[in-house]
């Protein structure tokens, strides 16, 4: 109910006077402990977000402190994943109740991974905030938007002499937004002087085109910038994934990780009953409870613990193997290439066993290969026909490696027609999949771009074509959620093309037939 111009005044002044301290406003705001009401039970915010009240009213004190003295301002962002429940719409809410009433005039904008997420769960979490407030009827509910009163906007907007605060407020509201991964333009923000909050509730199932559409809402010159994201990490891609596990990606970023195990007004009952059901190491207790991605996601194609166990196996090299050198080949860009010898994809021929060549023509890339034939003599050599055509062309006519030179058409149909693949790409791929728990791989730290990155950033989908066959996702799509193209993945995954005769055990034969491959060794 709205109360006297002496009243609504003390109320304002109050508000302003907190505008660098979201701690101090959550106490003041909100009726804790007060009998009759929601908070009755509640003596304050939890342990957690009171920490981060506090690192915000921190920064925001500095930017206020730089923005006087003219040095240079800084965005506050953080990323918040968690298990179920730690009460981040909660502190989301809070956050823009606080923003809203202590800026005047200022926008907050609030996405989540669906519109159906804003209008069931987001803005009415928003709801209890705003209208459990000292100075909720400042403010009118509607769907996914809170708006000021209509006489408070006509207050603001007075001059200082007829009493009011001279702020235009056309743009001061708490808005719920959609946006489409295919017009991602669309999602755009405004450009306010009071202050800007941007929120992601269920991040992590935010396209990265979103993300970098929202980089542009910081570009004005402002000391109170927001920008918060909170999630469950249900995958193992996309930005959210990447915040927290490339240093590039999350530079700049405040992150935490937030366990629900042990955490304030969660129950532990059923908390600790989870992890003994599912135990401790299950992706249920890592996402659920833990706060941590999952090992493997639902649509990835090769599975973590498959990659890790390739880094982590030590085993004695067997030269009879044949030896089998892969090539993906980016005329003008980047050409990987990797030997394997039968389980050794590490170290087979030392330290050259993998490499690059960069910004090459065919001419240049078939001669690098000539090199490494006359030098570690491959039984077979594999190369991605898609961009290497030109190369295999300028190859054949090499009498001494033309015989073992096999085109990899990843585009074509499996060789295994009733396999559970689709395509050759995807049969080429679980080969290697299930070759990795018993091979030999470098170990990385599953950096972006790295091998293990690379083996394990691609998810696969159900065929529209044939029934119950899997095809891998394209490099377009890839592309589209900010992931290079796979070609060190790439180039391992030729050396399944084929599948030549050990070297001991070659008896005059240089062609034959392996069980569910076919190998061309004899072939000009």
């Amino acid at each position: 109910m709205r109360g006297s111009l002496e009243q609504e005044s003390e109320i304002l002044a109050q508000a302003l006077a907190l505008r660098d301290d979201p701690v101090g406003f959550v106490h003041w705001a909100y009726p804790w402990g007060r009998a009759g009401t929601a908070f009755e039970k509640y003596l304050g915010p939890r342990r957690w977000q009171m920490e981060d009240f506090k690192r915000i009213a921190e920064h925001t004190q500095e930017q206020a402190f730089r923005h006087e003295n003219g040095l240079p301002l800084k965005v506050w962002k953080e990323a918040r994943s968690s298990g179920r429940g730690p009460g981040k719409s909660a502190k989301f809410g809070m956050m823009a109740h606080w923003h809203m009433s202590t800026r005047i005039g200022s926008t907050t904008i609030v996405t989540a991974n669906t519109e159906s997420q804003l209008r069931s769960r987001t803005f009415p979490e928003y709801a209890i905030w705003f209208s459990s407030a000292i100075n909720a009827h400042w403010f009118e509910m509607e769907t996914i938007r809170i708006v000021p009163a209509k006489w408070l906007l006509d207050a603001v907007r007075r001059l200082p002499e007829e009493g009011g605060l001279g702020i235009d407020p056309k743009y001061w509201s708490c808005s719920g937004q959609t946006w489409s991964e295919d017009n991602p333009n669309a999602f755009a923000g405004v450009h306010n002087p009071y202050g800007l909050l941007l929120q992601f509730d269920e991040a992590a199932g935010i396209p990265s085109k979103i993300w970098e559409v929202s980089e542009g809402f910081f570009t004005e010159q402002n000391p109170y910038r927001y920008w918060m994201a909170a999630s469950q990490m249900r995958g193992r891609s996309g930005r959210f994934f990447e915040l927290f596990n490339d240093e590039q990606m999350g530079d700049g970023w405040d992150l935490r990780t937030l366990s629900t195990r042990g955490m304030e007004g969660v129950d532990q009952g059923v908390v600790e009953d989870q992890i003994k059901r599912y135990g401790i190491d299950s992706d249920f207790v890592r996402v659920e409870i833990m706060g941590l991605p999952p090992q493997t996601s639902e649509d990835q194609f090769i599975p973590w613990d498959a990659v890790r166990a390739a880094q982590q196996n030590s085993l004695a090299q067997d030269y009879g193997e044949p030896l089998i050198l892969g090539v993906d080949p980016a005329p003008r860009g980047k050409t990987s290439w990797r030997f394997r010898q039968g389980r050794n994809a590490r170290d087979c021929c030392g330290t050259a066993t993998k490499g690059a060549w960069h910004a090459q023509d065919n001419v240049q890339i078939a001669a690098e290969i000539v090199k490494l034939d006359m030098k570690y003599n491959p039984d077979a050599i594999c190369i991605d026909f898609g961009m290497g055509t030109g190369v295999i062309d300028i190859l054949k006519r090499n009498t001494r490696i033309r015989h073992k030179l096999h085109e990899v058409k990843f585009g074509s149909s499996p060789h295994i027609k009733d396999g559970e693949f689709a395509t050759h790409a995807a049969e080429l791929w679980g080969a290697m999949r299930d070759w990795l728990p018993g091979g030999m791989v470098e170990k990385d730290g599953g950096e972006k771009g790295s091998l293990s990155h690379q083996l394990t950033d691609r998810g696969w989908k159900w065929s529209g074509r044939e029934e119950n066959k899997k095809i891998l996702e394209t490099k377009e799509d890839l592309q589209s959620r900010g992931v290079k193209s796979p070609d060190d993945a790439d180039a391992l995954a030729c050396t399944f093309e084929v599948n030549p005769p050990r070297r001991d055990d070659r008896r005059g034969s240089t062609s034959r037939v392996v069980e569910g491959v076919s190998t061309w060794m004899g072939e000009s």
